[in-house]
């Protein structure tokens, strides 16, 4: 009985041979695919010396590598900014439906944690109408005036701040999660006054960083704080 030899799969391998036949039956191949001649190793045969040549094609490919990558990198970015967009629309629709102070807290925490990654949302407000929202908000009085001292700065610099918080920051505002937060972007809420402080944190100490964009956070800010200070007053 005559054994059949298995079957590769996918065609057989090219050797040097069959790529010069294809090569010299097709002549115009590079003509008609001209980016193949940037992966063409081609030597200008002028020894002893270097040729010039040579070195600025390397030259070139260096760069259009390095371009290649950038694009890349630019790409991604565009891609992570269209997703982001696209979450704090659906975050600004659910929070105009918000009937009452609770109900707009817990779609902040569950659309930041969801859509956002974040490993920790906290809202504390500084007015004694946020202590008809029930638990577990951290609402803080008026009257607290420690608190405020604390977070006045950031208040009034009016813009995010990112990094690892200052521990009676973290404190202030994570609550008892205070101590597995390493990064956090804590978010100032303004309205016509300050009416309090969004934070979001990482265990990861990278996740939030004093050289990262604040653009997002500052439109979150805006819209959260929109959209609270309206329940307050209705509350």
């Amino acid at each position: 009985m005559t054994e059949t030899a298995p079957r590769e799969d996918g065609p057989p391998p090219l050797d040097e041979a069959a790529v010069a036949r294809y090569l010299a039956d097709n002549p115009d191949l590079l003509q008609r695919r001209p980016e193949l001649l940037a992966l063409l190793e081609l030597r200008h045969d002028c020894a002893p010396a270097t040729s010039l040549i040579e070195r600025q094609v390397r030259v070139l490919r260096e760069q259009n590598a390095a371009l290649r990558q950038r694009l890349d990198e630019i790409l991604s970015v565009a891609r992570y900014n269209d997703g982001t967009a696209e979450r704090l629309h659906e975050l600004t629709l659910e929070l105009m439906g918000a009937d009452d102070l609770q109900d707009a807290v817990e779609s902040l925490r569950a659309r930041l944690r969801e859509g956002f990654q974040a490993e920790a949302v906290a809202v504390v407000l500084f007015d004694p109408a946020a202590q008809a929202a029930e638990a577990p908000l951290p609402e803080l009085a008026d009257g607290d005036a420690s608190a405020y001292r604390s977070l006045g700065p950031l208040l009034e610099a009016g813009r995010p701040r990112c990094g690892a918080p200052e521990a009676e920051q973290c404190r202030i505002v994570f609550g008892a999660s205070a101590p597995r937060v390493a990064s956090a972007a804590l978010v100032p809420l303004l309205g016509e006054r300050p009416i309090g402080v969004l934070g979001i944190g990482s265990t990861d100490p990278e996740r939030y960083h004093a050289g990262q964009g604040t653009v997002f956070l500052r439109r979150l800010g805006a819209l959260a704080a929109c959209t609270l200070e309206r329940l307050m007053r209705s509350g």
